[in-house]
Parts: structure tokens; sequence; C-alpha cells
């Protein structure tokens, strides 16, 4: 299977999916929905699979360089809006004591454990693919 034909059958896999969720959803089947997403997404992966798609080293470098910037963007983005919700809980300010804006809170707490998350993966994947291409300093 070439590219043409691949993007051609991903676009009426997509369609046919969405069709599939939308109407469950308006029956109120909500499993139905989630069961067709789940099957839509394996089915794609398998077909992705199965076709042979090549990148070349700019398309790779690219990604690579995507990636860079999402994570340098994203991190303290998220990590700067946990400390701004939760700061003024912290401090005791007299709209956020009165418990009108306990989700705030919440809120911020998430984005604490997500920032930690997104900190703690990417020193993890850091490590194996420094393994992986040499970097380890296992030589002496």
């Amino acid at each position: 299977m070439n590219r043409k034909k691949y993007k051609q059958l991903r676009v009426v896999v997509f369609l046919f999916i969405l069709a599939i969720v939308c109407l469950a959803v308006i029956s109120n089947s909500y499993l139905l929905a989630t069961v067709g997403a789940l099957t839509g997404m394996l089915f794609m992966t398998a077909m992705r699979l199965k076709t042979k798609i090549g990148i070349d080293e700019r398309e790779k470098t690219i990604r690579e360089k995507a990636a860079q910037l999402t994570y340098a963007i994203f991190a303290p983005t998220i990590g700067i809006g946990a400390f701004l919700l939760l700061f003024p809980s912290l401090s005791r300010l007299s709209v956020f004591s009165k418990g009108e804006f306990i989700y705030l809170e919440s809120l911020g707490m998430v984005f604490v454990y997500l920032t930690l998350f997104l900190i703690a993966l990417y020193a993890i994947s850091y490590f194996f693919i420094n393994r992986k291409y040499g970097g380890g300093n296992n030589e002496e």
C-alpha cells in the first residue's frame, strides 16, 4: 500500500468511526462510542504497521525539533500555571479563603502532578535513549 492509498483509507475509516461515535453519543450508548473509538484506533494502528511509509532525515529532524520545542514550552507553562493556581490558596487571600474557588486549588494540584510526571518521563526517556545511542560513559 502506498502513501496515497493509505491517506484515502485513513480518511474513510476516520469518517466511519466518527459517524459511529456520533450516533452512539446521540443514543446515549457511551459504551458503543468507547468501543468504536478504540476499534478505530486499533485498526488505524494495524493499518499503519502494514503500510511501509518511510521518513527522510529532514522530517526526522523536524519531528525532533518540534518535540524539543513543545517540551520547552509546555513544561514551564504548566508549572507556572500550577504555581499561580496554588499561590492564592496558600496566601489566604480573602476571595480564595472563603472556599468559593476551592476547585482552583484542586486544578493546581493536578497541574503540579502533571508537571512532575512530564519531567520524570523526560528524564527516563532521555536516560534510555542516551544509553541506546552510546552516550552511557561505560567506557573504562
